[in-house]
């Protein structure tokens, strides 16, 4: 796992890259879990452009494009208590049982999804309710995989 502190204005953020396939990533921002998604790939600073002509400068500024929007977040938990599939896959393992006490963050199941293995934290602190699927069940994005009660 890699350990991040960046800055945003005056706002600070820890974040924490637990899985990163080039693609998505499973992150915590302050804690905080999330699957995000990673469009394009963001190397070090650019060196700056060599001294051109003024034609050819005219010809560079010529036709700038529109940034590119960020990309949106894609759920990874819900804060009801329910766990959801963050992408479609394979259920590999059920890492807990009804009736079993679990804290926010912990894994409860383990799925296979874009040939990586992904452990699916607890969104809440709480006791299991129900389990939805079972090992060998292939599941769509936001499924419920089980619930759990607050407690």
């Amino acid at each position: 796992m890699k350990r991040f502190e960046i800055s945003v204005g005056d706002k600070a953020y820890k974040i924490d890259v637990k899985e990163f396939d080039g693609k998505r990533a499973l992150v915590k921002v302050d804690g905080k879990p999330y699957e995000i998604e990673v469009k394009k790939a963001v190397g070090p600073a650019s060196k700056p452009a060599p001294m051109s002509t003024p034609a050819q400068s005219a010809a560079q500024t010529a036709a700038p494009t529109a940034p590119e929007p960020p990309p949106a977040p894609v759920r990874l938990a819900s804060s009801s208590g329910e766990v959801i599939a963050p992408m479609p896959g394979l259920i590999l393992e059920i890492m807990v049982a009804i009736g079993d006490q679990v804290v926010s963050g912990a894994p409860v199941i383990k799925m296979e999804a874009m040939k990586m293995e992904n452990e699916i934290p607890s969104p809440i602190d709480g006791i299991i309710k129900t389990i939805a699927v079972k090992v060998g069940d292939n599941v769509s994005t936001d499924e419920t995989l089980m619930v759990i009660e607050g407690g």
